[in-house]
């Protein structure tokens, strides 16, 4: 018997590049970024064959926070960035971009459903891509199950009250994409050692959105002569705050004099991008920040001397605000900086535009106290708001509030469900930081605190829950609370877990350190 002798490995090749090529010059004819789709299909084939899930989920995990954020206006809607095309790409309905109707998805949604697939079926085929995970506390994937659960009920709910099921699929897509993605970090996260790989990562995107910010701010707007009410989006004040924390935290944790170093050099390159910005709640939830990590954090004796320096300040500082509540000076900026905060854009003793909305929203609440008004309906006006409908038609369905907006649609009970993981997740954070004597956990616990507080702040005043840049970071951080608690002893390891392959111990006594991999023992733990 003979055989056919095998192609030379660079006829397959060419034949390859040349596919390549007319698949890409065919794209360019429907949209500029279909163009890259072929070379991206061939670099999915070898990253399903060959690399461990949590590298392309670091990926997507960068894309999602650095391009351009295309449903909040980027850059005030002036100016398209250079990573403009690939924010289309991820943001935009796929219907828009490939012209079928029914593709009426975003694509980072088939990532997220893609990775998580590829994370599920290496552990069901025991594929040795991807190394054993640490397990989560059953509570915490309990009450992420249940926030989906809420969510389904609250559509039925509207749905079955004559609401509009094409709105109402907008009103919460971001909030139940939630679980997926956590399932998806979880897959990603083999335990604590891998926190900082992707903290590094949200890093990366703050810098990118920061520089991006700097540019229009410093370079674009002068030249386009226009006012612009902020940089970059509303959603990056997340990132952001993410960055400032771990420069801040991991000195305070470990106050070496690189980490000083670096972290300040990190401030200085987020603040300015923050300050292009012009968001002030990005001020307001790194202040929240700051304030939680004080009140987690042990009290030395230098915490306690700085406590009664601040008490005997107070006198002081109530007479610089109240000095400068009416002055003009800059040498009050940050009274007035407080003053807005507090008086709104309508000025003091008037309603502005996000006043008359909320008491409309509450309002709508207490017609519908216990279950709300379900998805799919808009908020009641018993005070009338301008009609910005010419700009944004469904702004009746999505409240600036969207924490209130969770209880005019969800009322107490879809309220508690949606939210329930944000308790359990600082629980477990705070847990975790008081029974871990290694820095970086304990790090890692208050970013995690901080970042659940500035994902509240941003739904309380930026309609947070509709963002996949809010919404990733948060996810992020309920895997890293869960993973923590698991492997510091703040709750005990599960005897047996759904997962194939998920490494079981006993139960380490509170204050123990258990480290996932033999590797990531300190040379000194070893001697010992």
């Amino acid at each position: 018997m003979t055989y056919a002798p095998d192609r030379p490995p660079y006829l397959r090749f060419v034949a390859l590049l040349g596919f390549l090529v007319l698949a890409t010059v065919g794209g360019a004819a429907i949209h500029p970024v279909v163009a890259i789709a072929p070379v991206l299909a061939v670099a999915v084939v070898w990253l399903v064959t060959k690399v461990p899930v949590r590298y392309p989920v670091m990926a997507v995990t960068y894309l999602v926070l650095a391009v351009d954020y295309v449903p909040e206006r980027p850059q005030s809607g002036f100016w398209p960035s250079p990573l403009f095309p690939l924010g289309e790409l991820m943001f935009a309905q796929l219907s828009y971009i490939t012209k079928i109707g029914a593709l009426r998805f975003p694509l980072v949604d088939v990532l997220i459903v893609g990775l998580l697939g590829l994370a599920i079926y290496r552990r069901v085929t025991k594929s040795p891509i991807d190394p054993p995970t640490l397990p989560m506390p059953r509570p915490l994937v309990g009450v992420v199950a249940l926030s989906l659960i809420a969510i389904l009920f609250m559509e039925v709910r509207g749905v079955l009250r004559g609401g509009d099921v094409k709105n109402s699929l907008w009103q919460w897509h971001q909030a139940a994409m939630m679980p997926f993605i956590v399932a998806m970090f979880h897959y990603a996260l083999r335990g604590p050692q891998d926190w900082p790989l992707f903290a590094r990562t949200v890093i990366a995107a703050g810098l990118t959105k920061s520089a991006v910010s700097v540019y229009f701010g410093a370079v674009v707007v002068p030249s386009m002569g226009v006012f612009v009410e902020y940089t970059t989006c509303h959603s990056d004040s997340m990132t952001f705050n993410f960055a400032l924390l771990v420069a801040t935290m991991r000195f305070l944790e470990t106050p070496k004099s690189a980490h000083a170093v670096r972290g300040l050099v990190l401030i200085l390159l987020i603040f300015l991008g923050m300050m292009y910005n012009d968001r002030r709640l990005a001020y307001v939830s790194f202040v929240g920040c700051l304030l939680a990590g004080y009140l987690i954090t042990p009290w030395p004796a230098l915490k306690r001397t700085f406590t009664r320096s601040m008490v005997l300040m107070a006198p002081l500082v109530v007479v610089y605000f109240a000095v400068g509540w009416n002055s003009h000076s800059g040498a009050f900026a940050p009274v007035h900086k407080v003053r807005t905060l507090i008086d709104g854009e309508g000025g003091e003793g008037n309603l502005d535009y996000r006043d008359i909305e909320n008491l409309d929203v509450i309002a709508t609440w207490t017609q519908f106290p216990l279950l709300g008004t379900g998805y799919g309906h808009e908020f009641l006006e018993p005070i009338p708001l301008p009609n910005i409908a010419f700009v944004f038609p469904q702004y009746r369905y999505h409240p600036h509030n969207s924490l209130l907006g969770l209880f005019a649609f969800g009322g107490m009970l879809g309220y508690t469900g949606v939210w329930m993981y944000l308790v359990v997740t600082v629980y477990l954070a705070v847990r975790s930081y008081h029974r871990s004597n290694v820095n970086e956990y304990r790090a890692a616990a208050l970013i995690i605190v901080g970042s659940v507080i500035c994902y509240i702040n941003q739904v309380f005043g930026d309609m947070g829950i509709i963002s996949y840049i809010c919404t990733f970071i948060t996810s992020l951080c309920v895997v890293g609370s869960g993973k923590l608690a698991v492997a510091t002893g703040a709750w005990p390891m599960p005897s047996t877990t759904l997962v194939h392959g998920a490494p079981t111990a006993p139960v380490p006594p509170p204050g123990a350190i258990v480290y996932p991999n033999e590797d990531d023992v300190p040379a000194r733990a070893k001697q010992a």
